[in-house]
C-alpha cells in the first residue's frame, strides 16, 4: 500500500512539472493591451531594452522553450492569453510585434508552427 501512494506522489509530481507555473494565469491582457504605456513598457522588457515586472520576467524565461515546444507546457489559459496578445499586436501593433518575432524567431523557424497555433481552438 505504501509503495502505491509512494508511486502516486511521484506520477503527480511528474505530471505537475508538465505544465508551467500557473500562478500568473489570472494575469489580465486586456489591461495591458487596453493601455499602450504598459503594453511598451512590457514589450521593452521582452526586448532587453527597458526593466522588467516579475510577471513579464517569468514569461521572458519562458519564451524561447514555448516557441520550440510549440507552447507544449503552457495551461490553456497560458494559451489563450498567448494567443490574444499576438493576434492584437499584429493588428494593431506591427512595429512591436516585428521586433519580437526578430528576437526571438529571427530565423523564422517558428512560423508555421506558431500559424497553426494561432489558427487552433
Amino acid at each position: 500500500m505504501k509503495l502505491v501512494i509512494i508511486v502516486l506522489c511521484l506520477v503527480a509530481i511528474v505530471l505537475a512539472a508538465d505544465k508551467y507555473n500557473d500562478l500568473n494565469d489570472d494575469f489580465n491582457i486586456s489591461e495591458v493591451l487596453d493601455n499602450e504605456r504598459l503594453l511598451y513598457s512590457y514589450g521593452k522588457c521582452l526586448l532587453n531594452n527597458g526593466p522588467c515586472t516579475p510577471e513579464i520576467k517569468q514569461v521572458k524565461e519562458k519564451l524561447p522553450e514555448a516557441l520550440e515546444t510549440r507552447c507544449a507546457k503552457c495551461t490553456e489559459k497560458q494559451k489563450q492569453t498567448g494567443k490574444q496578445l499576438a493576434r492584437e499586436l499584429k493588428k494593431h501593433h506591427p512595429e512591436l510585434w516585428k521586433d519580437l518575432v526578430a528576437k526571438y524567431d529571427p530565423q523564422g523557424k517558428h512560423q508555421q508552427a506558431f500559424q497553426d497555433f494561432l489558427a487552433s481552438p
